[in-house]
Order: structure tokens, then C-alpha cells, then sequence
């Protein structure tokens, strides 16, 4: 026999409409921000090897930067992609 949580917080998560398009929406927006996060700690942003706040902040700017570079580079190439295949 198997027996459903009874928090509200359980209930809440039985309750969810999945297939709704506002969780879509929010789920898409989350998975994107779990990718961008990944890839700034690949780039060391979780553990910097600086001392000084102000270097700190300064480099977590250059890698979001190098990031929205990447990002933009891959679409470029998508979009010369799509425009030479047609």
C-alpha cells in the first residue's frame, strides 16, 4: 500500500499541472539558467582564486561576458547555418 505525503508542500507537488504552459515557460527558464550556471563553474566562478571582493566581482563579470560570447557565436553560426541551407 502506498501512502501520499501529507505536507502542503507534497500536496503542492502532486497538484502541478506539467503539461500547463506556464510551468513550461518557467521549467524552460530554469533548465537555461541550470546550463548558464554549469558553465560559469566550469570557468571557476565557484571557488575564485582571488582574495579582493573587487577582483572577484571583476572576473565573474569577464566570465559572464565570455559566456554571452559563446552564446552569441553559437548562434551566428546557427543562423549562417539556416541561411546557407536555404
Amino acid at each position: 500500500m502506498t501512502t501520499m505525503a501529507t505536507s502542503i508542500g507534497a500536496r503542492l507537488r502532486h497538484q502541478i499541472d506539467r503539461d500547463s504552459q506556464l510551468y513550461q515557460e518557467i521549467y524552460r527558464q530554469r533548465t537555461a539558467t541550470e546550463r548558464i550556471n554549469s558553465q560559469a563553474k566550469e570557468l571557476g566562478i565557484e571557488r575564485p582564486k582571488l582574495r579582493n571582493g573587487q577582483a572577484i566581482a571583476n572576473l565573474n563579470t569577464l566570465i559572464y561576458v565570455l559566456l554571452n560570447l559563446r552564446a552569441l557565436h553559437r548562434v551566428r553560426a546557427k543562423k549562417k547555418k539556416l541561411t546557407t541551407a536555404a
